[in-house]
């Protein structure tokens, strides 16, 4: 996974305990856009995961935030020390899939994108 390149993240119902290996999430995870449209304006997307139907739809980060993919390199020097990350890849847009249900505007993390704009708002200059 380039660093430069742009990726989509995926904000699934459910835990995954990860080992740090890559998988191929393509061969594993399809989607497909459906006849219905998002509070968001993109088309909801259906998929399946381990049986259970999934109903995501798309996320744009609201400005001037950005997000990227980070990844601990394992270097730990001291217990105190924070442990240090590498960077990869800006993430593009960010896919909020719900069990069963379409996501809506006032799910959780919509709910606090609409709380990075209005901080963005609130702490701007008055014209």
């Amino acid at each position: 996974m380039s660093r430069f390149q742009s990726v989509t993240a995926h904000w699934l119902p459910c835990r995954i305990n990860a080992d740090g290996q890559e998988v191929d999430v393509q061969s594993r995870f399809s989607q497909s856009p459906t006849d219905s449209t998002s509070f968001t304006g993109h088309p909801v997307l259906k998929a399946n995961l381990r049986g259970r139907p999934l109903l995501g739809t798309k996320l744009s980060l609201p400005a001037p935030y950005t997000a990227v993919v980070v990844h601990p390199d394992g270097h730990q020097f001291e217990d105190d020390e924070p442990a240090r990350i590498s960077v990869g890849p800006k993430i593009e847009d960010i896919v909020l899939w719900n069990l069963s249900v379409e996501p809506k505007a006032s799910d959780r993390i919509p709910s606090a994108f609409l709380w990075l704009q209005l901080a963005n708002l609130v702490h701007s200059e008055a014209a």
